[in-house]
């Protein structure tokens, strides 16, 4: 455990490269082949610059709470943790990142392969608040097809109120040029338009699609019962020479938004997020929230006990600041109006 102050998220990225095996560090952190998508996901909100407001007449107090599918789910803030799967790191290793839960009232999506060291699905909504609530993302494996669509079920009866699928790790990360062993025996299922409507069958809470990259996935996904996307490229270790997922964004909500059978679609991002101008960009581009993946995975690396609520304090901190510089006083007021493309 690092006794550093840390500041940014970049800094707990850097102190968890320094404490963790290098391969795990290549795990986690590593891109596909040259890393080029990863690296976009990053630079791209560079194409994206915030105007600065003045005279507005407005306090020093911003409110960043937000709501999803109809009030289903509540959030104190437009950010949360994304599906990591935190058990290549220790055992248990899960309860760490989502201890979040118990210091911020946001939503927080957990991956079913990191329920490991003895966890149970069904009762781990119970060990945090109701104010928490858990999002559980699924991967469908070709040894896993059937039971997946049971584990759906038993998601809903016990108190999870909305379920992710994941759509495009058809064919396995690819960490450099080498699918990494620590997934390496494992088949992910091609997943079919077939799949996302048996998936949406067996359940009535809210279905959410993640690992969209293009507007006419997103109308497909939403069109077979999606109510909700992730505009995604798994964190840029499935393909390489890829775009960066905030470049895909606004055409994406543009699509949706353009169509009644589409149009209440909620979407979220994740890629790239490590500042809260990050944050504030996306929403300002369109998306509904945003999504942590590893910078919640470097918070837990660098001090298991505070660390994921640490990364979170900063991009809190820095997005209230941000949107008061560009004159918001509301996040849900936030508009395309406060960014420009250089």
């Amino acid at each position: 455990m690092s006794k550093v102050q840390l500041n940014s998220l970049d800094e707990f990225e850097s102190e968890a490269k320094r404490l963790l095996s290098p391969e795990l560090v290549n795990y986690i952190y590593g891109g596909t082949e040259t890393g080029g998508t990863l690296e976009r996901n990053r630079s791209a909100f560079g194409r994206y610059l915030l105007r600065r407001r003045v005279l507005r007449n407005i306090g020093e107090k911003v409110d960043t709470g937000v709501s999803y599918f109809g009030g289903k789910i509540k959030s104190e803030l437009p950010f949360f943790p994304a599906c990591v799967n935190t058990s290549t790191m220790y055992p248990r290793a899960v309860l760490d990142m989502l201890r979040v839960g118990n210091s911020f009232k946001v939503p927080m999506f957990v991956s079913d392969i990191a329920i490991n060291g003895g966890l149970d699905v069904s009762e781990l909504p119970r060990m945090f608040p109701p104010e928490a609530p858990l999002i559980l993302q699924l991967y469908i494996f070709q040894d896993n097809y059937d039971m997946i669509f049971k584990r759906a079920k038993l998601a809903q009866s016990s108190g999870y109120p909305a379920l992710a699928l994941t759509v495009d790790a058809d064919l396995n990360v690819k960490i450099g040029n080498a699918i990494p062993p620590d997934t390496r025996g494992r088949d992910f299922h091609i997943t079919k338009i077939s799949d996302v409507k048996k998936m949406r069958d067996a359940v009535s809470i809210p279905f959410i699609i993640k690992g969209i990259m293009t507007p006419e996935d997103a109308v497909v996904a939403v069109e077979n019962g999606a109510d909700g996307i992730v505009v995604s490229n798994h964190g840029g270790r499935v393909m390489d020479g890829g775009q960066g997922a905030i470049e895909v964004l606004s055409p994406i909500v543009k699509e949706l938004r353009s169509k009644k059978s589409t149009r209440k679609t909620e979407i979220f991002l994740d890629g790239g997020i490590r500042r809260g101008t990050d944050v504030l960009k996306a929403l300002a581009l369109g998306a509904r929230g945003c999504l942590l993946g590893r910078p919640m995975f470097s918070g837990i690396a660098v001090d298991r006990e505070h660390g994921a609520e640490r990364v979170m304090s900063i991009l809190r901190d820095e997005l209230v600041r941000a949107a008061f510089l560009c004159g918001i006083e509301d996040l849900s007021d936030v508009s395309s109006k406060i960014v420009v493309e250089s």
